[in-house]
Protein backbone atom coordinates (compact mmCIF):
# COMPACT_ATOMS: atom_id res chain seq x y z
CA UNK A 1 0.00 0.00 0.00
CA UNK A 2 1.44 3.40 -1.09
CA UNK A 3 2.29 6.08 1.71
CA UNK A 4 -0.75 8.32 1.86
CA UNK A 5 -3.47 5.75 1.00
CA UNK A 6 -6.89 6.70 1.96
CA UNK A 7 -6.69 3.51 4.27
CA UNK A 8 -3.67 6.11 5.89
CA UNK A 9 -5.03 8.89 6.27
CA UNK A 10 -8.18 7.15 7.69
CA UNK A 11 -6.15 6.65 10.28
CA UNK A 12 -4.31 9.40 11.04
CA UNK A 13 -7.80 11.12 11.10
CA UNK A 14 -8.67 8.53 13.52
CA UNK A 15 -6.15 8.67 15.67
CA UNK A 16 -6.14 12.47 15.99
CA UNK A 17 -9.41 12.89 16.87
CA UNK A 18 -8.66 10.09 19.78
CA UNK A 19 -6.11 12.70 20.41
CA UNK A 20 -8.44 15.88 20.76
CA UNK A 21 -10.80 13.71 22.86
CA UNK A 22 -8.16 12.85 25.19
CA UNK A 23 -7.21 16.54 25.43
CA UNK A 24 -10.79 17.40 25.59
CA UNK A 25 -11.36 15.05 28.77
CA UNK A 26 -7.77 15.93 30.43
CA UNK A 27 -8.75 19.54 30.29
CA UNK A 28 -12.20 19.14 31.72
CA UNK A 29 -10.57 16.84 34.47
CA UNK A 30 -8.28 19.94 35.24
CA UNK A 31 -10.82 22.36 35.28
CA UNK A 32 -13.18 20.03 37.77
CA UNK A 33 -10.26 19.58 40.13
CA UNK A 34 -9.83 23.58 40.36
CA UNK A 35 -13.01 23.62 41.03
CA UNK A 36 -13.03 20.98 43.78
CA UNK A 37 -9.28 22.57 45.09
CA UNK A 38 -10.98 26.34 45.14
CA UNK A 39 -14.08 25.09 47.28
CA UNK A 40 -11.46 22.99 49.98
CA UNK A 41 -8.64 24.98 50.25
CA UNK A 42 -10.10 26.54 53.44
CA UNK A 43 -10.46 23.34 55.03
CA UNK A 44 -7.69 22.41 54.12
CA UNK A 45 -5.98 25.06 56.04
CA UNK A 46 -4.96 22.78 59.26
CA UNK A 47 -3.74 19.91 56.72
CA UNK A 48 -0.41 18.56 56.48
CA UNK A 49 -0.14 16.03 54.25
CA UNK A 50 1.81 14.65 51.74
CA UNK A 51 -0.12 16.52 48.55
CA UNK A 52 -0.54 19.62 50.59
CA UNK A 53 3.73 19.74 51.37
CA UNK A 54 5.22 18.20 48.06
CA UNK A 55 2.55 19.69 45.79
CA UNK A 56 1.67 22.88 44.84
CA UNK A 57 -2.12 23.32 43.87
CA UNK A 58 -2.73 23.74 46.77
CA UNK A 59 -0.52 26.48 47.95
CA UNK A 60 -1.38 28.23 44.77
CA UNK A 61 -5.07 28.23 45.97
CA UNK A 62 -4.45 29.44 49.26
CA UNK A 63 -2.40 32.48 48.09
CA UNK A 64 -5.48 33.41 45.84
CA UNK A 65 -7.70 33.22 49.25
CA UNK A 66 -8.12 36.78 50.80
CA UNK A 67 -8.79 35.59 53.89
CA UNK A 68 -6.17 32.97 54.10
CA UNK A 69 -2.58 33.83 55.50
CA UNK A 70 0.38 31.23 54.28
CA UNK A 71 2.71 30.13 57.34
CA UNK A 72 5.95 28.30 56.34
CA UNK A 73 7.87 26.47 58.57
CA UNK A 74 9.16 23.50 60.13
CA UNK A 75 8.62 20.86 63.16
CA UNK A 76 6.61 23.72 65.19
CA UNK A 77 3.79 23.84 62.86
CA UNK A 78 2.88 19.67 63.01
CA UNK A 79 3.65 19.12 66.62
CA UNK A 80 0.43 19.03 68.27
CA UNK A 81 0.59 22.33 71.11
CA UNK A 82 -2.44 24.35 72.72
CA UNK A 83 -3.03 27.51 70.56
CA UNK A 84 -1.07 26.87 67.92
CA UNK A 85 -1.84 29.01 64.70
CA UNK A 86 -3.55 26.43 63.20
CA UNK A 87 -5.89 26.06 65.70
CA UNK A 88 -5.67 29.47 67.19
CA UNK A 89 -7.33 31.04 63.98
CA UNK A 90 -9.43 28.35 62.77
CA UNK A 91 -12.73 29.83 63.30
CA UNK A 92 -11.34 33.25 61.74
CA UNK A 93 -11.57 35.16 64.97
CA UNK A 94 -10.17 38.58 63.07
CA UNK A 95 -11.49 37.56 60.10
CA UNK A 96 -8.46 34.98 58.76
CA UNK A 97 -7.13 32.05 59.11
CA UNK A 98 -3.18 30.65 58.88
CA UNK A 99 -2.65 28.02 56.27
CA UNK A 100 0.27 26.33 57.55
CA UNK A 101 3.09 24.42 55.64
CA UNK A 102 5.72 22.70 56.96
CA UNK A 103 7.00 19.30 58.75
CA UNK A 104 10.25 18.73 60.92
CA UNK A 105 13.52 19.59 59.10
CA UNK A 106 11.56 21.96 56.33
CA UNK A 107 14.56 24.16 55.87
CA UNK A 108 15.01 27.49 54.06
CA UNK A 109 16.56 25.73 50.94
CA UNK A 110 13.43 23.28 50.89
CA UNK A 111 10.80 26.20 51.54
CA UNK A 112 12.94 28.39 48.67
CA UNK A 113 11.89 25.31 46.33
CA UNK A 114 7.66 25.37 47.89
CA UNK A 115 7.97 29.28 46.92
CA UNK A 116 9.40 29.03 43.86
CA UNK A 117 6.80 26.54 42.01
CA UNK A 118 3.65 28.91 43.10
CA UNK A 119 5.70 31.53 41.48
CA UNK A 120 4.21 35.02 40.70
CA UNK A 121 0.94 33.64 42.40
CA UNK A 122 3.20 34.98 44.85
CA UNK A 123 3.48 38.05 44.03
CA UNK A 124 2.14 41.21 46.21
CA UNK A 125 0.45 38.53 48.66
CA UNK A 126 1.72 38.19 52.28
CA UNK A 127 3.51 35.45 53.41
CA UNK A 128 5.19 34.17 56.68
CA UNK A 129 8.30 32.09 57.59
CA UNK A 130 9.04 30.39 60.95
CA UNK A 131 12.79 30.01 61.22
CA UNK A 132 14.26 27.69 64.07
CA UNK A 133 17.54 29.59 65.58
CA UNK A 134 19.13 25.89 65.65
CA UNK A 135 19.56 25.55 61.88
CA UNK A 136 22.28 28.30 62.27
CA UNK A 137 23.82 26.69 65.17
CA UNK A 138 25.87 23.89 63.14
CA UNK A 139 28.22 24.28 60.12
CA UNK A 140 25.94 21.78 57.75
CA UNK A 141 22.37 20.61 58.55
CA UNK A 142 22.04 16.87 58.59
CA UNK A 143 21.22 15.95 54.90
CA UNK A 144 18.59 13.48 55.54
CA UNK A 145 15.90 16.47 56.92
CA UNK A 146 16.55 18.17 53.06
CA UNK A 147 16.03 14.54 51.69
CA UNK A 148 12.59 14.13 53.17
CA UNK A 149 11.48 16.95 52.30
CA UNK A 150 12.12 16.86 49.04
CA UNK A 151 9.38 17.09 46.39
CA UNK A 152 10.69 16.54 42.38
CA UNK A 153 7.37 18.33 41.70
CA UNK A 154 8.52 21.51 43.26
CA UNK A 155 12.42 20.94 41.65
CA UNK A 156 11.38 20.72 38.40
CA UNK A 157 9.01 23.91 38.40
CA UNK A 158 12.51 25.74 39.72
CA UNK A 159 14.49 24.63 37.48
CA UNK A 160 12.51 25.52 34.65
CA UNK A 161 11.20 28.31 36.11
CA UNK A 162 10.47 31.73 33.79
CA UNK A 163 9.71 33.45 36.70
CA UNK A 164 13.13 33.88 38.39
CA UNK A 165 16.45 35.18 36.81
CA UNK A 166 19.09 33.07 35.51
CA UNK A 167 21.68 34.43 38.49
CA UNK A 168 19.29 33.24 40.82
CA UNK A 169 18.75 29.87 39.56
CA UNK A 170 22.21 29.31 38.94
CA UNK A 171 22.95 29.66 42.84
CA UNK A 172 19.93 27.82 43.84
CA UNK A 173 21.10 25.23 41.46
CA UNK A 174 24.69 25.05 43.14
CA UNK A 175 23.14 24.16 46.40
CA UNK A 176 20.68 21.67 45.36
CA UNK A 177 23.76 19.77 43.71
CA UNK A 178 25.20 19.00 47.44
CA UNK A 179 22.28 16.88 47.50
CA UNK A 180 22.94 14.09 44.62
CA UNK A 181 20.97 11.24 46.38
CA UNK A 182 17.55 13.44 46.14
CA UNK A 183 18.61 13.40 41.80
CA UNK A 184 18.55 9.76 41.81
CA UNK A 185 16.73 8.25 38.82
CA UNK A 186 15.67 12.07 37.55
CA UNK A 187 18.53 12.51 35.07
CA UNK A 188 16.15 15.89 33.09
CA UNK A 189 16.44 17.19 36.89
CA UNK A 190 19.72 16.58 37.38
CA UNK A 191 21.34 17.72 34.17
CA UNK A 192 19.01 20.77 33.83
CA UNK A 193 20.58 21.94 37.37
CA UNK A 194 24.09 21.09 36.45
CA UNK A 195 23.82 23.22 33.16
CA UNK A 196 22.51 26.12 35.55
CA UNK A 197 25.15 25.35 38.28
CA UNK A 198 28.02 25.04 35.23
CA UNK A 199 26.83 28.86 33.77
CA UNK A 200 29.31 28.40 31.01
CA UNK A 201 27.81 29.30 26.97
CA UNK A 202 27.98 25.86 26.21
CA UNK A 203 25.87 25.31 29.52
CA UNK A 204 23.37 27.90 28.55
CA UNK A 205 22.90 26.41 25.00
CA UNK A 206 22.20 23.17 27.24
CA UNK A 207 20.15 24.17 29.49
CA UNK A 208 17.86 25.88 26.30
CA UNK A 209 17.76 23.32 24.37
CA UNK A 210 16.10 20.59 27.10
CA UNK A 211 13.96 24.06 27.90
CA UNK A 212 10.71 22.20 26.09
CA UNK A 213 11.65 18.83 27.67
CA UNK A 214 11.05 20.46 31.15
CA UNK A 215 7.92 22.49 30.31
CA UNK A 216 6.45 19.08 29.06
CA UNK A 217 7.83 17.12 32.53
CA UNK A 218 6.22 20.74 34.49
CA UNK A 219 2.50 20.25 32.30
CA UNK A 220 2.29 16.30 33.04
CA UNK A 221 3.28 17.32 36.73
CA UNK A 222 0.92 20.40 37.36
CA UNK A 223 -1.78 17.67 36.20
CA UNK A 224 -0.59 14.89 37.89
CA UNK A 225 -0.95 17.44 41.30
CA UNK A 226 -4.17 18.54 40.47
CA UNK A 227 -5.66 14.93 40.42
CA UNK A 228 -3.80 14.47 43.41
CA UNK A 229 -5.27 16.97 45.64
CA UNK A 230 -8.85 16.05 44.48
CA UNK A 231 -8.05 12.76 45.20
CA UNK A 232 -7.36 13.30 48.45
CA UNK A 233 -10.33 16.02 49.06
CA UNK A 234 -12.42 13.54 47.78
CA UNK A 235 -10.88 10.92 50.25
CA UNK A 236 -11.16 13.32 53.31
CA UNK A 237 -14.49 14.27 51.97
CA UNK A 238 -16.62 13.85 55.46
CA UNK A 239 -14.42 15.59 57.34
CA UNK A 240 -13.52 18.60 55.55
CA UNK A 241 -17.93 18.68 54.77
CA UNK A 242 -18.27 20.04 58.52
CA UNK A 243 -19.33 23.31 58.54
CA UNK A 244 -16.85 26.04 59.38
CA UNK A 245 -17.39 28.57 61.99
CA UNK A 246 -16.94 31.90 61.40
CA UNK A 247 -16.58 34.62 64.19
CA UNK A 248 -15.09 38.01 64.68
CA UNK A 249 -14.45 38.76 67.97
CA UNK A 250 -12.21 41.27 70.14
CA UNK A 251 -8.77 39.90 71.21
CA UNK A 252 -7.43 40.59 74.06
CA UNK A 253 -4.02 38.96 73.95
CA UNK A 254 -2.25 40.27 77.57
CA UNK A 255 -5.41 37.87 78.59
CA UNK A 256 -4.46 35.42 77.10
CA UNK A 257 -0.66 35.47 77.38
CA UNK A 258 -1.43 35.09 81.04
CA UNK A 259 -3.86 32.27 80.91
CA UNK A 260 -1.29 30.35 78.29
CA UNK A 261 1.23 30.82 81.34
CA UNK A 262 -0.77 28.64 83.34
CA UNK A 263 -0.76 25.41 81.08
CA UNK A 264 0.66 22.81 82.59
CA UNK A 265 2.96 21.76 79.59
CA UNK A 266 4.89 24.41 80.47
CA UNK A 267 5.82 23.74 84.33
CA UNK A 268 6.37 20.14 82.60
CA UNK A 269 8.61 21.23 79.86
CA UNK A 270 10.56 23.65 81.92
CA UNK A 271 11.63 20.42 84.81
CA UNK A 272 12.70 18.78 81.26
CA UNK A 273 14.67 21.42 80.08
CA UNK A 274 16.35 22.29 83.85
CA UNK A 275 17.29 18.51 83.48
CA UNK A 276 18.25 18.28 80.31
CA UNK A 277 20.75 21.36 81.39
CA UNK A 278 21.92 20.06 84.19
CA UNK A 279 22.72 16.90 82.10
CA UNK A 280 25.07 18.79 79.48
CA UNK A 281 26.67 20.29 82.36
CA UNK A 282 28.21 16.62 83.56
CA UNK A 283 28.78 16.13 79.76
CA UNK A 284 30.73 19.24 79.31
CA UNK A 285 32.84 18.75 82.84
CA UNK A 286 33.76 15.58 82.04
CA UNK A 287 35.03 16.86 78.85
CA UNK A 288 36.85 19.30 80.07
CA UNK A 289 35.37 21.58 77.89
CA UNK A 290 35.48 25.76 79.55
CA UNK A 291 32.32 28.20 78.74
CA UNK A 292 35.16 30.29 76.55
CA UNK A 293 36.22 27.27 73.95
CA UNK A 294 32.37 25.96 73.54
CA UNK A 295 31.58 29.94 72.95
CA UNK A 296 34.59 29.96 70.67
CA UNK A 297 33.08 26.88 68.88
CA UNK A 298 29.36 28.12 68.98
CA UNK A 299 30.45 31.26 67.08
CA UNK A 300 32.60 29.55 64.86
CA UNK A 301 29.22 27.49 63.66
CA UNK A 302 27.03 30.00 63.18
CA UNK A 303 29.47 31.87 61.57
CA UNK A 304 29.82 29.14 58.85
CA UNK A 305 26.49 27.64 58.72
CA UNK A 306 25.37 26.49 55.16
CA UNK A 307 21.76 27.86 56.12
CA UNK A 308 22.52 31.75 56.10
CA UNK A 309 23.30 30.90 52.22
CA UNK A 310 19.84 29.14 51.80
CA UNK A 311 18.45 32.04 53.70
CA UNK A 312 19.44 34.52 51.59
CA UNK A 313 18.40 32.64 48.46
CA UNK A 314 15.38 32.43 50.01
CA UNK A 315 15.06 36.48 50.61
CA UNK A 316 16.19 37.19 46.94
CA UNK A 317 13.43 34.25 45.59
CA UNK A 318 10.73 36.02 47.47
CA UNK A 319 12.28 39.61 45.98
CA UNK A 320 11.90 38.64 42.70
CA UNK A 321 8.60 36.97 42.77
CA UNK A 322 7.30 40.14 44.40
CA UNK A 323 5.97 38.59 48.25
CA UNK A 324 5.87 40.86 51.04
CA UNK A 325 7.30 38.23 54.10
CA UNK A 326 7.56 38.51 57.19
CA UNK A 327 10.59 36.56 59.28
CA UNK A 328 9.52 34.62 62.49
CA UNK A 329 12.72 33.45 64.55
CA UNK A 330 12.34 32.19 67.99
CA UNK A 331 14.51 33.60 70.68
CA UNK A 332 17.56 31.77 71.97
CA UNK A 333 17.03 31.53 75.78
CA UNK A 334 19.10 31.85 78.19
CA UNK A 335 18.67 28.42 79.19
CA UNK A 336 19.32 27.11 75.70
CA UNK A 337 22.89 29.22 76.38
CA UNK A 338 23.70 27.20 79.49
CA UNK A 339 22.86 24.15 77.58
CA UNK A 340 24.93 24.82 74.98
CA UNK A 341 27.85 25.83 77.38
CA UNK A 342 28.64 29.08 76.05
CA UNK A 343 28.21 33.03 76.74
CA UNK A 344 25.58 35.39 75.71
CA UNK A 345 28.04 36.60 73.18
CA UNK A 346 27.26 33.14 71.21
CA UNK A 347 23.54 34.51 70.96
CA UNK A 348 25.15 38.18 70.00
CA UNK A 349 26.70 36.41 66.89
CA UNK A 350 23.58 34.87 65.47
CA UNK A 351 21.12 37.98 66.29
CA UNK A 352 23.65 40.68 64.78
CA UNK A 353 23.91 38.31 61.60
CA UNK A 354 19.81 37.73 61.22
CA UNK A 355 19.46 41.26 61.32
CA UNK A 356 22.04 42.13 59.15
CA UNK A 357 20.65 39.89 56.46
CA UNK A 358 16.91 41.10 56.72
CA UNK A 359 17.87 44.59 56.69
CA UNK A 360 19.98 43.96 53.16
CA UNK A 361 16.85 42.45 51.66
CA UNK A 362 14.24 44.89 53.52
CA UNK A 363 12.36 42.29 54.84
CA UNK A 364 10.61 42.50 58.14
CA UNK A 365 11.40 40.28 60.70
CA UNK A 366 10.72 39.44 64.54
CA UNK A 367 13.03 37.51 66.40
CA UNK A 368 11.31 38.13 70.41
CA UNK A 369 14.64 38.66 71.85
CA UNK A 370 12.93 40.40 74.62
CA UNK A 371 11.93 36.65 75.69
CA UNK A 372 15.21 35.54 75.89
CA UNK A 373 15.47 35.09 79.87
CA UNK A 374 11.79 33.57 79.40
CA UNK A 375 12.37 29.57 79.54
CA UNK A 376 8.76 28.62 78.86
CA UNK A 377 8.46 30.26 75.16
CA UNK A 378 9.67 26.73 74.31
CA UNK A 379 9.05 23.37 75.46
CA UNK A 380 12.41 22.01 74.44
CA UNK A 381 15.54 22.81 72.78
CA UNK A 382 14.46 21.43 69.63
CA UNK A 383 12.64 24.76 69.02
CA UNK A 384 9.25 23.68 69.30
CA UNK A 385 7.15 26.84 70.83
CA UNK A 386 5.16 26.25 73.95
CA UNK A 387 1.09 27.40 74.53
CA UNK A 388 2.49 30.47 75.50
CA UNK A 389 5.52 30.86 72.71
CA UNK A 390 2.42 30.39 69.87
CA UNK A 391 0.29 33.34 71.77
CA UNK A 392 3.21 35.82 70.58
CA UNK A 393 3.56 34.38 67.12
CA UNK A 394 -0.66 34.61 67.06
CA UNK A 395 -0.18 37.92 67.50
CA UNK A 396 2.54 38.80 65.45
CA UNK A 397 0.78 36.49 62.84
CA UNK A 398 -2.38 38.40 63.39
CA UNK A 399 -0.79 42.37 63.62
CA UNK A 400 1.12 41.62 60.38
CA UNK A 401 -2.26 40.22 58.06
CA UNK A 402 -3.82 43.34 59.24
CA UNK A 403 -0.83 45.62 58.84
CA UNK A 404 -0.83 47.07 62.44
CA UNK A 405 2.69 48.56 63.76
CA UNK A 406 3.57 48.41 67.34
Amino acid sequence: MKAGSPAQRSHLIAASIASVIALIALLAGVFYCNRIEKRYVHALAPDLSEVKLHGVVLQKKAFAQPDLLVLYGSSELAKEMPNNASQFFQDYPTGFRVFPVGQPGTTSLAVLQKVAAVGKDIAGKKVAFSMSPGWFFTAVFDPKWYEGNFSHLQAYELAFSSDLSHGLKHDIARRMLDYPKTLENEWLLEFALQRLAGNSPADRFLYDAIWPLGELQNAVGRAQDHFEATLHILDEDAKLNRPSRRGLRALNWNTLVKRAAQFAVNNASLQAKRNEVTRRRQRYASAHLTTAVQTQNFVKAVKSAKEWTDLELLLRTFGELGARPLLLSMPVEDIRLEVYGVSPAARTAYLRRLDETAARYDVQLLDFREHEKDPAFLVDFLDHLSPQGWLYYNKALDDFYHERED
